[in-house]
């Protein structure tokens, strides 16, 4: 498979289970928070909705990897905010042993990376010249967010889909850069 999905889960457990070593050893309350594909304002300049619109508005190649077989849960800044907002208000209770907790924030469904495209086209009302390339390494074919916990132990519900929340965004950059 051109997807290794395993070597991100592994890392990402890894990791998890030394901050679940010192919540046991402390008895220090944490939350850790998983953020799936966040998009929005003032987003990362590294991100596919970033890189795509700068280079459909200044008429340059969108290095699309894996042929365009991709999917990814993206989720929308104001709703990572209320994300961490919920988890702020509700952290875990010290009798919980250890008291440790894990909290996916995602979209709840997977969005296919050519779909996100043509939202953006069909925004900026330009046409992106698409420029095929090969899986990078360590990347993944999709994300999807299971929500549920998030949504049984804080309330997350994100609102925002990706046919409003990339308007939204195309709107900030073109105020902000001036496009």
């Amino acid at each position: 498979s051109n997807c290794p999905k395993w070597r991100s889960t592994t890392v990402t457990s890894n990791f998890c289970r030394g901050f679940y070593s010192y919540a046991h050893l402390y008895n220090l309350p944490q939350t850790g928070l998983r953020f799936f594909t966040v998009y929005g304002a003032w987003g990362r300049h590294d991100m596919a909705l970033f890189i795509f619109t700068k280079a459909i508005s200044e008429g340059k190649k969108v290095p699309v990897f894996n042929g365009g077989e991709m999917k990814r849960d993206f989720t929308y800044i104001d709703d990572i905010v209320d994300g961490v907002l919920a988890a702020l208000d509700k952290p875990p209770e010290t009798k919980e042993t250890p008291p440790h907790r894990i909290f996916n924030l995602g979209n709840t469904h997977s969005e296919d990376l050519m779909d996100f495209i043509r939202l953006i086209e069909q925004e900026l009302g330009q046409k992106a010249d698409i420029e095929m390339q090969d899986m990078q390494a360590g990347d993944v074919c999709e994300t999807f967010a299971d929500i549920n916990q998030t949504t049984e132990q804080l309330g997350y519900r994100p609102k925002t889909r990706i046919a409003e929340g990339i308007p939204h965004f195309i709107a900030w950059y073109r105020n902000f850069y001036g496009v």
